[in-house]
């Protein structure tokens, strides 16, 4: 070996050394190094780690052979004066099988039993940097499907944070914790072996159909916080909205009383429901102010909506019985209009003064005009005169 050859065989080495020990840099550092270190794997990930990991301390072991080799032949180069013995121990290293490997690839004493084959130094940095590269493909595979379930997982996350955080504020953690436990779990799931999960990048249909429903749950579980948030921020005013609601049942149900009054007067046995009395009442199921410190928003919902419920149905039932209660007043006035009506009918075809229409006449009309009025035998009387007059009218017509 001649001082070109030898120095282009260093130059050439030099380089190979520097490309491996950049390699190196890399995947000592890569992130997904750093994963399948982090224990807790399942499936494809966990075995990716188990060949990783040995296949990461031969490199090292490996380059450090190498390191020393380069050192070792820059060392007799760098001499003065090499002799015959420099220059074959020189080509030795360079251009000779020098570094014995067990079958894991492993330097070992080159006597030993358990040497599979002898590698030359150029052999030696060309199958580092393939197996560098190789490695680093494998990592970045992790690393591309373990950012794929993080980065799909991070946004719910984030989301679910500040949802959970709201309702501890609330007081109603426990509307959060249940899916919290799930996303936690379809998490890690996914991250325990995002190679299964996430092959190339892609999640697989079933970790995104997982996602969807959590999302729909998060939705679930927003909307209802955020419900529990309004009750809290617009629990005073409506309160104060069902105190006014409240006065209208009372108003309602003194308007009945007055109605009813009117009728027992007017109307002989009206056959009305009671009275409604259920304003003073309700009052008493009224939530107070100071509840809005106790932070059972869930509890002071419930009873807001049972009460506000019941205060709409007071208030329909209170105007149902005064609007009946008026009726039995409609009714008397109808029932007079009607007997006038016949009557001025019976003045047109001739029959004001016939004694039998006359008598009806007077009867329907004092019961429509006594206090309190018999609306039902009233009715009667209205309809006798009502026939009496139609036979009236028929019998002329049959004579004619």
């Amino acid at each position: 070996m001649d001082r070109q050859s030898a120095d282009r065989a260093l130059t050439g080495l030099g380089a190979a050394h520097d490309r491996i020990a950049a390699a190196m840099f890399v995947i000592d550092s890569h992130p997904g190094l750093a994963f399948l270190r982090g224990g807790g794997l399942a499936g494809r990930t966990a075995e990716r780690a188990q060949t990783i990991a040995p296949e990461v301390d031969v490199l090292w072991a490996q380059f450090n052979a190498l390191s020393d080799l380069l050192d070792r032949a820059r060392a007799i180069r760098n001499q003065k004066r090499l002799g015959d013995d420099d220059w074959d121990a020189l080509r030795l290293l360079v251009s000779e099988p020098v570094l014995a490997v067990d079958v894991a690839g492993l330097p070992i004493e080159a006597g030993s039993k358990a040497v599979a084959t002898v590698l030359r130094v150029g052999d030696l940095a060309t199958g580092l940097e393939q197996r560098c590269a190789a490695v680093t493909a494998h990592l970045s595979e992790v690393d591309t499907a373990w950012s794929a379930i993080a980065g799909n997982f991070a946004p719910l996350t984030e989301a679910f944070g500040k949802v959970a955080a709201q309702a501890e504020e609330l007081g109603v953690g426990e509307l959060a914790r249940p899916l919290g436990e799930r996303l936690d779990q379809a998490r890690s799931d996914g991250l325990r072996d995002p190679l299964a999960a996430a092959p190339g990048g892609q999640p697989r249909p079933a970790v995104q159909t997982r996602l969807r429903e959590l999302t729909a749950e998060l939705d679930a579980v927003r909307q209802r916080v955020a419900e529990l948030a309004a009750l809290r921020d617009g629990y005073q005013t409506r309160l104060a909205a069902l105190r006014t609601r409240l006065d209208e049942v009372a108003a309602a149900e003194s308007r009945v009383r007055d109605a009813y009054a009117i009728v027992a007067e007017k109307i002989a046995d009206p056959a009305l429901p009671p009275p409604p009395d259920a304003a003073a009442l309700l009052r008493t199921t009224l939530p107070g102010s100071g509840d809005v410190h106790t932070r059972q928003w869930v509890r002071l919902e419930k009873e807001l909506n049972t009460l506000e419920a019941s205060v709409a149905r007071a208030l329909a039932h209170a105007d149902e019985l005064r609007e009946a209660a008026d009726g039995l007043l409609d009714r008397r006035g109808e029932l007079r209009g009607r007997l006038d009506a016949y009557r001025a009918k019976a003045a047109r075809v001739g029959f004001a003064e016939d004694g039998d229409l006359s008598v009806r006449y007077q009867q329907a009309h004092e019961l429509l005009f006594t206090a309190p009025c018999d609306l039902r035998r009233s009715t009667q009387a209205v309809y006798a005169y009502q026939q009496a007059l139609a036979e009236l009218i028929a019998s002329t017509r049959g004579t004619s």
